[in-house]
This record gives C-alpha cells, sequence and structure tokens, in this order.
C-alpha cells in the first residue's frame, strides 16, 4: 500500500530507473516504458488502490495534467484511476529527469 508521498516517489523512482535500463539494453523507448508501468499499475487498475493513492498522496501534478487534456470523467470511480495514473506517471517523469547518465534511446 502507498502510505505517503515518499512511497509515492520511491515507487516511481524504481519505474524510471527500469525505464532507463530497458532503454539503453534494448533500445526502448523511457517514456513509453513508464507509460505501460504506469498503465498497468495495481494503484491504477484497481479503483480501491487508485482511491488510496489519490487519498495518501500529493496530486496536483495529476490534476493539472488532467486538466490540460480537458478530461471529462464518467464517475468518481473513472476520475480516481485516471488521477492515479497521471499522478504516478508525472512522479516518473520527474524522477526519470532527476537520473544521472541519460543515455537512452
Amino acid at each position: 500500500m502507498i502510505k505517503n508521498q515518499y512511497e509515492l516517489e520511491q515507487l516511481a523512482k524504481q519505474i524510471a530507473q527500469d525505464a532507463q535500463q530497458k532503454s539503453i539494453e534494448f533500445g526502448t523507448d523511457a517514456y513509453d516504458y513508464m507509460h505501460q508501468q504506469c498503465d498497468g499499475h495495481e494503484y491504477v487498475i484497481y479503483t480501491y488502490k487508485a482511491i488510496e493513492l489519490c487519498q495518501n498522496c500529493d496530486t496536483d501534478d495529476g490534476e493539472y495534467q488532467l486538466e490540460e487534456i480537458d478530461f471529462k470523467t464518467a464517475s468518481f470511480g473513472d476520475y480516481a484511476c485516471k488521477l492515479a495514473y497521471a499522478t504516478l506517471f508525472q512522479a516518473c517523469v520527474y524522477a526519470f529527469d532527476d537520473l544521472p547518465n541519460k543515455e537512452v534511446a
């Protein structure tokens, strides 16, 4: 369970490091890899876990991303899952940008 912002940032850092490694080893697109990992993550696909993430972490960056794409929600559960995805993905992007040696494809 992601209980706080620190745990979210640690998860994002791990995903970003994996993305960097896959990019170096196999030439995959790091941002596409992070998108895929976030999109299929349990805290995004399960509504109750998405709500936990949104409740326990700072979602300002995720909310901004949803506003930027003019996201229209169909339900509370839909919004929670999309917000959890946007929050996790943005945390991954920040973590990736902070990694040293960005020799990626």
